[in-house]
């Protein structure tokens, strides 16, 4: 799908799919130059999946407040073989990817340019609790952000990561790391 625009910056659930239910799987799905403006749950594909997305990318600039992610803007479900370009910016819960992640997150890769103010990283915002990983993954954009920023992961809040790396430039304020800005467990 090319030169998809949305344009709500007062809304949230925002994407070529608003919302994305248990029994929803988004796969083989390529949104390509889009531009995406929300308020939170934005992604670029999926605001928000609870079902997941597999063998799917996003390019193009996707904007919003909170969990914003340029392939998804907050996954409960399963994000695998996939990847991202482009720009995201937001406030809180910024991801190249994913925004606010909460499930298993895999074999995925993001390029994006990616500004926020907390929780702002290349590829993951926040991944969060005992249900989010990152495992096989890899980011190699810039990430701009204030607190908690990471190459990788802004905040990684008992989630867990293996075989993963950042090759990102990164600039912040306080709790800024290459790999992850900071990590609670």
């Amino acid at each position: 799908i090319r030169d998809l625009f949305i344009n709500r910056p007062d809304e949230g659930y925002v994407g070529l799919f608003g919302e994305v239910g248990q029994e929803g799987v988004t796969k083989n799905i390529a949104v390509v130059n889009v531009t995406v403006i929300g308020n939170d749950y934005v992604g670029g594909l999926v605001g928000h999946t609870e079902g997941g997305v597999s063998s799917s990318y996003s390019t193009g600039n996707v904007t919003g407040e909170e969990n914003v992610g340029s392939l998804v803007g907050h996954n409960d479900g399963i994000v695998s073989n996939s990847h991202s370009s482009g720009s995201v910016t937001g406030d809180s819960r910024v991801g190249g990817l994913v925004g606010w992640n909460q499930a298993p997150l895999s074999n995925s890769y993001s390029s994006c340019s990616v500004t926020g103010n907390s929780s702002v990283g290349g590829l993951v915002g926040d991944n969060w609790q005992y249900k989010g990983s990152v495992s096989n993954c890899y980011s190699a954009g810039s990430v701009t952000g204030g607190r908690r920023v990471g190459g990788l992961i802004g905040l990684n809040d008992y989630g867990s990561v293996t075989h993963s790396y950042s090759a990102s430039t990164v600039n912040g304020e306080s709790d800024v790391g290459g790999l992850v800005g900071y990590n609670k467990g």
